[in-house]
């Protein structure tokens, strides 16, 4: 019991919770080599690059710009994929017949307009 007060404050940090279970999560991998589930046990490590983002400012205001341009993009490309998909079905209303591999179905149509879009080749099949 006389070492409780002095563990009390090392667990009520919570950086000091998630070292410690990183760290055994990680002597658990090294100590069961052989079993097939442990190995992937020592990527939590990874996640100890969270700690930076407290320390420094900087990088925690990037992380919030990036975090917080996540939806408009998400609605950007909701609507590029509603334009490509109407394009698709009138290349396939339009073209079935003169081009079955490019616009035989909807799912080859969508993806000759995501080429024509990506500027991936295109040139070359279409």
């Amino acid at each position: 019991y006389k070492l409780t007060p002095w563990c009390r404050p090392f667990f009520q940090d919570s950086w000091n919770v998630f070292d410690l279970v990183v760290i055994m999560a990680s002597l658990l991998a090294f100590a069961f080599q052989d079993l097939p589930g442990f190995s992937l046990l020592r990527l939590i490590r990874v996640f100890r690059v969270l700690r930076v983002f407290r320390r420094l400012q900087s990088l925690r205001r990037i992380i919030n710009a990036l975090s917080a341009s996540v939806m408009p993009m998400m609605n950007a490309f909701a609507v590029l994929f509603l334009v490509t998909a109407i394009y698709a079905i009138l290349g396939v209303s339009l073209y079935r017949e003169q081009a079955p591999v490019h616009f035989g179905s909807f799912s080859s149509a969508m993806f000759t307009m995501f080429q024509v879009c990506t500027g991936d080749g295109w040139a070359n099949n279409v």
